[in-house]
């Protein structure tokens, strides 16, 4: 059992320089936890406190129900994965990964380090570099052993500090489906951090976002994306972001309406609920789209925004679309090219009329004042 649970924790540099605020987890048993967020939100910061590599300035930190504020990193039954690896350049695989079994007390056995080594090194496919020096792999065979010479020790929590960060995109790809099916087969609880929101969607069981210090949600990857706390969540999870405009709920009766760019749409599907069982009333809103839920209109139409495009970034599978409205708002739309008339695809350039729309049940509502989901 390996439960982790942080109770307004602080952390405070000299010159009261807080750099995490009040931050409060329970982390169950067995579960991959990521914290996510862009670079100096304090997620390494509460990593690094957690690990007991940074003092923590208020709060408490407890794992399986024992307070460990005061322990030193070793005593804290805890294995970590940097981003650099911190491998020992003049030691082999086999070396590395044994190296933190040897200071081990009461001793370990050689029998005992070569069991765990060679059973660490089979699941993560590195065998045959143990004999080697980390100069002679490549940065992913790199990081396997940094993530082996972690497996080995069978630590109760398992911290990785962006682990994938200095691997090219395709090597972050393989390597983070790798995690993926690691976890299945390490019996622990892992905090991941990072600040791609593809890996924390794709990894975690939950994902803690945070900004400036400041936890800004906690939810499952699905509940993060389909109901953000407040714009900044709104903003940061999706590629390409959300969409935002400034727009006017409408009650009308027992229906919502929007109007935004000078169209009206109406709010349908469990957002329509949503706000009617809130009893919500007619108020300035914060919009949000996100790309992937606009469509192309075919012309001309009471809920169909005249835009012009910008630029045509052609993905692969899907165009992002970088259009203007009429009133000078810059939006993307993602277009799968499977469903475009190739004729038109090959017409589009900068200037071309495009017509945009979307259904109400895609539709977010922020405060404008405060950056709040309306609906939480």
């Amino acid at each position: 059992m390996a439960t982790l649970k942080l109770t307004n924790v602080k952390k405070i540099y000299d010159k009261n320089v807080v750099a995490v605020h009040d931050f409060n987890l329970d982390v169950a048993d067995k579960e991959f936890i990521v914290f996510v967020g862009p670079s100096g939100c304090g997620k390494s910061t509460t990593l690094r406190m957690i690990a007991g590599l940074e003092e923590i300035s208020d709060g408490t930190i407890e794992i399986d129900g024992e307070v460990v504020n005061d322990l030193q990193p070793k005593d804290r039954n805890i294995a970590m994965v940097f981003q650099n690896y911190a491998l020992y350049p003049h030691l082999t695989v086999y070396e590395n990964m044994a190296f933190s079994l040897r200071l081990k007390k009461p001793k370990m056995s050689e029998d005992e380090i070569y069991q765990r080594v060679t059973n660490a090194a089979q699941i993560l496919g590195i065998t045959e570099y143990l004999t080697r020096k980390p100069k002679q792999l490549s940065g992913g065979q790199r990081q396997r052993v940094a993530i082996g010479r972690a497996m080995v020790r069978d630590s109760k929590v398992f911290l990785m500090d962006e682990p994938l960060s200095n691997l090219d995109a395709k090597l972050r790809n393989q390597m983070r489906a790798e995690i993926i099916l690691l976890r299945e087969k390490i019996d622990s609880t892992f905090i991941y951090v990072t600040h791609d929101q593809t890996e924390a969607m794709t990894l975690g069981d939950r994902i803690v976002i945070m900004k400036d210090g400041y936890i800004q949600q906690v939810d499952t990857p699905q509940g993060v994306f389909d109901m953000p706390a407040n714009l900044f969540v709104a903003g940061f999870i999706g590629a390409p972001q959300m969409n935002f405009f400034d727009a006017q709920l409408v009650k009308d009766g027992d229906k919502y309406f929007v109007e935004t760019e000078g169209h009206r749409f109406e709010v349908t599907g469990e957002k329509g609920k949503a706000l009617k069982e809130k009893g919500i009333e007619s108020r300035k809103i914060t919009l949000g789209v996100r790309p992937e839920h606009m469509s192309l209109a075919a012309g001309k139409s009471e809920n169909a925004l005249e835009c012009a495009l910008e630029v045509n970034e052609m993905m692969g599978s899907e165009l992002h679309l970088h259009v203007t409205t009429e009133n000078g708002k810059r939006i993307i739309v993602r277009v799968p090219t499977i469903s475009m008339d190739e004729k038109f695809r090959h017409s589009l350039h900068h200037g071309t009329p495009i017509y945009v729309t979307f259904e109400g049940k895609a539709m977010h509502f922020f405060d404008p004042e405060t950056t709040n989901n309306i609906l939480l």
